[in-house]
């Protein structure tokens, strides 16, 4: 009987319009609530059972004070009863309630799990169909007609860097998506001077197109244990997205130093800041900041600083933020030296 009451219960919370999330609340609900009662209906029947057999008509001669008995044992087998019952009924509200509260709290990280996922998986989708929305319009008007040969060339080269920008968001996605928890045996000494030497290089040139100088102050023989490729890839994001969200002719400054036994990377910029409600998410794949930073105009992925801040979890280091509104952004990374 118990068994066709949890099936109809879970029957109807699968037909309503209830959450995936919240209909599991109330499976599990139910199945402890269940439990426990089942407990408690095996627990009364004992009791009952046990006090029922200690309760004995002793033999008398008198024949009322035998029928008294009997009404005083049946009185007390009802009251007995009663008591079972109305507090069995009251420890099955107290049950469903505790039950609730203990399966939406058991749920709760799991929920914003998926959600997470679901919001990863929608951005994704998103980032790839632009490109892809975009090689599709250019490919029909290509077919449309004959085409000079200077519109064949502007045509392949929107084309092109469209596929390098899926090119990047697919590494993007699969550096994210790589375990590389067990992978520090492949740690070896790094010269984080010399990396931060030839990323600013590398960065140099995107930054002038920009108009953004560049302002560089290391120390040297600044070294940390870790992964070369990750490390430059770090300094790079954090380079590129300093150069991204800038003002018109700012300034990017790059800062390596030594200090208590750890190295001190700090990139700085001179562009339009980062709100504090947006700061706490920053590093979450493909969160979308206030809508002055959505405007801006660049090439990135949405996976920029979350990727940085894998490699920093991944170098055991640690990475604060400061921003002001109009005024600017600095990131600074802490990494053990040896």
């Amino acid at each position: 009987m118990m068994k066709n009451i949890l099936k109809q219960l879970e029957g109807l919370v699968i037909n309503s319009k209830l959450s995936e999330f919240n209909r599991a609340i109330f499976r599990l609900t139910a199945y402890y609530t269940a439990g426990v009662f089942l407990i408690l209906v095996v627990f009364s029947f004992l009791v009952y059972g046990l006090f029922a057999n200690t309760l004995k008509i002793e033999p008398d001669d008198d024949r009322d004070n035998i029928f008294q008995q009997e009404i005083y044992h049946d009185e007390t087998k009802e009251s007995l009863f009663n008591i079972l019952f109305f507090s069995d009924i009251i420890l099955l509200i107290v049950t469903i309630l505790v039950s609730y509260l203990i399966s939406k709290k058991t749920l709760r990280p799991l929920e914003e799990v998926y959600e997470k996922q679901k919001r990863f998986v929608a951005n994704a989708a998103h980032e790839l169909r632009t490109p892809l929305a975009v090689i599709k319009a250019g490919s029909e008007v290509l077919l449309q007609k004959s085409r000079t040969e200077e519109e064949y060339k502007r045509f392949t080269t929107e084309g092109l860097e469209e596929v390098n920008r899926l090119i990047t968001l697919s590494n993007d996605l699969l550096f994210l998506a790589q375990n590389k928890n067990h992978q520090r045996i492949k740690f070896e000494k790094v010269s984080l001077t010399d990396l931060c030497k030839k990323q600013i290089e590398i960065i140099k040139p995107y930054a002038n197109i920009k108009n953004i100088s560049v302002d560089l102050k290391i120390d040297e023989n600044v070294f940390v244990e870790g992964q070369r490729d990750d490390l430059a890839r770090l300094i790079l994001n954090l380079t590129k997205n300093a150069v991204d969200y800038n003002k018109l002719n700012g300034t990017i400054s790059l800062f390596l130093k030594k200090k208590n036994n750890k190295a001190l990377l700090i990139v700085k910029d001179t562009g339009i800041g980062i709100s504090a409600l947006d700061i706490p998410y920053i590093f979450e794949r493909f969160y979308k900041a206030d809508v002055s930073r959505s405007k801006q105009q660049h090439s990135g992925t949405g996976l920029g600083l979350a990727i940085v801040k894998e490699i920093v979890n991944e170098h055991g280091g640690s990475i604060n933020v400061k921003s002001k509104i109009n005024e600017g952004t600095c990131f600074e990374v802490y990494l053990a030296c040896v």
